[in-house]
């Protein structure tokens, strides 16, 4: 029997996070090439992160994962699911 009191943490998208939250990774939308780009560069189910910081019009972002520096644009950000940790 499975307890339902617990409440579920909701999926965003990393594009959604301000900048200072810290992720964990449940999956990823891109296929093809960006797909691949960003399994290349660790953004695989269960890798955590921070969004560090924004471009002045709010593209690209960037985040720490793996201990890499990582700019990503909104619409491939977009394509990352996550939840939020603390």
């Amino acid at each position: 029997m499975t307890n339902t009191n617990f409440p579920k943490k909701s999926v965003l998208t990393l594009d959604k996070l301000a900048p200072g939250s810290h992720f964990c990774i449940q999956r990823i939308r891109a296929h093809g090439e960006v797909g691949q780009r960003l399994l290349d560069m660790g953004f695989i189910r269960n890798a955590t992160g921070q969004v560090l910081r924004e471009a002045l019009f709010r593209d690209p972002i960037e985040v720490i994962l793996n201990g890499s520096r990582i700019s990503l644009r909104r619409s491939e950000a977009r394509l990352i699911e996550v939840i939020l940790i603390s």
